[in-house]
């Protein structure tokens, strides 16, 4: 089964469980949750529904483009766009502004005049990191509304495993909200200027079918509190470069 779809769900999940993004019918929920449970399930099938997703598929596309990637489902593309690596800095800004323009522009998402005006707001050298759609876009559908608590909640979060704490029962794994993780990690802080805090503990949830295996002193990221998967050391460093990036971008904006 292709990594790079193992590594779309894993970041996707969190948010599609809560009923953020993604096709909601039940048929499209059955392919999602049994892929991410380890069922058999055709991985075009998959693909199909991720192809409905109103904002990390677009950005796979743009991705793999930019870099003649023919599959946007290839895992270095779903990794650039959710933890950050040099595609990124071969996609263009005006690029990134047309996509805007057409790819969010739907009944269900933005009109129009919202889209051209977001687009035009974005500054030159931002790129379709996943700090970019939470710091600078925000939210192009209507289920979430992206300020506050909910900026930290969404941007995706790193970091270093303090305490392992697995569910009693196995079977209670499936929800991903049995398995606990203690980390340390840096929050969001809100302000005049938005930046990263010093290093706290926090608690966040671990499906044992999404990570198969954590240990004390893994290095994981997490998105909506949920754990996506255990990060190398260069990862590590590469979510961090590119939130920084777009933490800096917001901060110019803001002067």
């Amino acid at each position: 089964m292709s990594s790079g779809l193992r590594a779309a769900i894993a970041y996707s999940l969190p948010s599609y469980r809560l009923g953020f993004c993604g096709p909601q019918e039940a048929k499209s929920k059955k392919i999602l949750l049994d892929f991410a449970a380890g069922k058999k399930v055709e991985e075009e099938q998959v693909k199909e529904v991720f192809r409905h997703f109103e904002a990390p598929y677009p950005y796979f596309k743009l991705i793999a483009k930019s870099n003649g990637i023919a599959d946007p489902f290839d895992k270095r593309v779903v990794k650039a766009m959710w933890v950050g690596n040099k595609l990124l800095d071969s996609v263009k800004t005006d690029d990134l502004r047309d996509l805007i323009r057409t790819d969010f522009v739907k009944p269900s998402l933005l009109s129009r005049e919202e889209a051209e005006k977001r687009a035009r707001r974005i500054p030159d050298g931002v790129v379709p990191h996943h700090s970019f759609h939470v710091l600078i876009l925000g939210a192009v559908s209507h289920t979430v509304e992206l300020k506050g608590t909910m900026l930290d909640l969404c941007r995706v979060g790193w970091g270093r495993v303090k305490k392992v704490t697995p569910a009693r029962i196995a079977s209670q794994s499936d929800a991903g909200g049995s398995n606990k993780l203690q980390v340390t990690s840096k929050s969001l802080v809100l302000g005049k200027k938005i930046r990263l805090g010093v290093e706290l503990e926090r608690e966040i949830s671990w499906n044992k079918d999404i990570i198969p295996k954590v240990k004390t002193g893994d290095w994981v990221s997490f998105h909506w509190a949920q754990a996506c998967e255990v990060l190398t050391p260069q990862e590590v460093q590469d979510l961090e470069h590119y939130t920084q990036k777009t933490i800096d971008m917001v901060s110019e904006q803001s002067r």
